[in-house]
């Protein structure tokens, strides 16, 4: 026969007092109850468990408290009979399914813990991660190291170009991000803004910065050997034709007549970038231009040194009297003023002696070329190569007379640009304070001197100078003075109003190194 079941009733528990405690109530299928007294004293509960056996061990599990409907506030968790019951009957349908209540429950809780020990442990590495993401270098505190180690050893006006072009083009696009981050793809896409709006030049030198920045960085381990932006190439410069040289719109009277004879057999310097000087426009410069200039004795003379030198404008500005020897007509470089970080000799012309010693006339400091009014300074390239280009106003080869009246118009709303804007006009077009170093080294080959022999004269890098140049030593002094000599003589004549003969049979032959 069955044992009964729900013995117990609402009514039965209801009558249940304090002095009942510890009384122990049946309600059959294993369910048993423990009359007990809450905290207040007065509040009566009954404790039920599920009791069965597992094997040979008498167990129970807990099924809930019951207490008085009206007690329920007294008796946080407190459950109704019916609850009681439904909790036993899920209990006892376990046991009967073999498995164990109570042992359930502990690798249910042994779970729940290691389930709130991984979440515990996932949480921490996360906050270290984010941790580690908020120390992470960005690609602006990349910049910033490099600057301050690599960049210092940078000629200051190198130095501060740099600044500038990661300030203006690379920081707005990558520089908050995170060094791991970074991509090359925005870099990519600002660089095609950038030649769409006319400023390749300025983009290819972006992106070669961006190269050597990420390069330091990987040698100095601040960046992965595997990092996107090792991998960043800079695309092949586009070469576009202007409409006068395209086949149909081609007049060689037009070309000609725009350039002069002297255009004939330069077929390569419409190609390069910027222009050498012929002889007739030295003539021109010297004769017309310059005596017309406005700006002072330092910015002329510097011009004549520079063509009688062929020294960079940033080498020229920062001359100093304690490197020139007008005696021994020498002049010396140190390594710390050199693009290439090695010492420079150069001989010293007629011509170029001439011009430094209308500068010592002059001299207020230990530059060569005094700044205006900052004492003991030099004056800045900018300045004179502003002059030049800001002087300076030609017509378009296919431009129209109604566009270049625009254009001079608006030129013309500005006032120092009204004051001698054309002054610097030279018959072959635009010209820069650089194209004078590129004047020396053509005219240089003009004069027969060889190729060679003019890259040393300009302290140019030696093809050789990592194998032969370690041993052979020589350092051709005597074929450079020679060259310098001969462009002096020219220079001299172009200053006395009359065009150098270029006598290839009166030169003096440079010997092949």
């Amino acid at each position: 026969m069955a044992r009964a079941e729900s013995k117990l009733t609402i009514k039965k528990l209801a009558t249940l007092k304090p002095r009942d405690k510890g009384e122990v109530l049946r309600d059959g299928g294993g369910l048993v109850g423990i009359v007990g007294v809450a905290k207040d004293g007065e509040t009566v509960t009954v404790r039920f468990t599920y009791q069965y056996r597992d094997g040979v061990r008498r167990r129970e599990k807990s099924c809930g408290v019951w207490t008085h409907d009206d007690r329920r506030d007294k008796v946080p968790g407190s459950k109704g009979l019916a609850e009681i019951r439904t909790e036993r009957d899920r209990l006892r349908a376990l046991v009967k399914a073999g498995i164990d209540p109570i042992q359930q429950e502990e690798q249910e809780r042994e779970r729940q813990e290691q389930e709130l020990a991984e979440r515990q442990r996932a949480l921490v590495k996360q906050k270290e991660a984010e941790r580690r993401e908020g120390e992470a270098m960005t690609m602006d505190g990349l910049y910033e190291l490099w600057d301050a180690n690599h960049g210092a050893t940078l000629e200051p006006h190198w130095r501060a170009v740099r600044r500038s072009h990661w300030r203006c083009h690379v920081s707005p696009v990558i520089g908050a991000h995170k060094v791991h981050h970074a991509d090359k793809q925005p870099m990519l896409l600002h660089y095609d803004r950038m030649v769409r709006k006319g400023k390749e030049v300025t983009a290819r030198r972006v992106l070669a910065l961006l190269k050597q920045v990420i390069a330091w960085g990987v040698e100095r381990q601040h960046v992965a050997d595997d990092h996107p932006l090792t991998r960043l190439t800079i695309p092949k410069k586009q070469r576009t034709v202007r409409a006068d040289q395209l086949p149909e719109n081609f007049d060689i009277q037009q070309y000609l007549n725009a350039r002069g004879d002297e255009a004939v057999g330069s077929d390569l310097e419409d190609s390069l970038a910027g222009r050498a000087l012929p002889f007739a426009e030295l003539v021109t410069l010297f004769n017309d231009r310059l005596p017309k200039a406005t700006q002072a004795i330092t910015g002329t003379h510097l011009m004549r040194l520079m063509l009688a030198t062929g020294i960079r404008s940033s080498e020229a500005v920062r001359l100093r009297w304690q490197w020139i020897d007008l005696d021994r007509r020498l002049m010396i470089i140190p390594a710390g003023s050199m693009k290439k970080r090695k010492m420079h000799h150069i001989h010293l012309s007629s011509f170029a002696v001439r011009q430094l010693e209308e500068m010592r006339a002059i001299r207020t400091g230990d530059f060569v070329f005094p700044a205006p009014r900052k004492e003991n300074d030099h004056i800045l390239r900018t300045n004179v190569g502003n002059d030049i280009s800001s002087r300076q106003f030609y017509r378009a080869a296919d431009e129209s007379d109604e566009a270049f009246a625009a254009r001079l118009a608006k030129r013309m709303v500005c006032r120092r640009s009204r004051k001698d804007y054309d002054l610097y006009n030279l018959p072959g077009g635009k010209w820069t304070l650089y194209d004078l170093r590129r004047t020396v080294a053509t005219r240089l080959e003009e004069l027969g001197i060889e190729r060679d022999m003019v890259g040393r004269v300009l302290a140019h890098a030696q093809p050789d100078a990592k194998t032969t140049g370690r041993y052979a030593r020589h350092s051709h002094w005597e074929q450079r003075c020679k060259a310098l000599d001969l462009l002096g003589v020219a220079l001299d004549m172009c200053e006395a109003g009359e065009l150098p003969l270029i006598e290839v049979d009166n030169v003096v032959r440079m010997r092949r190194a």
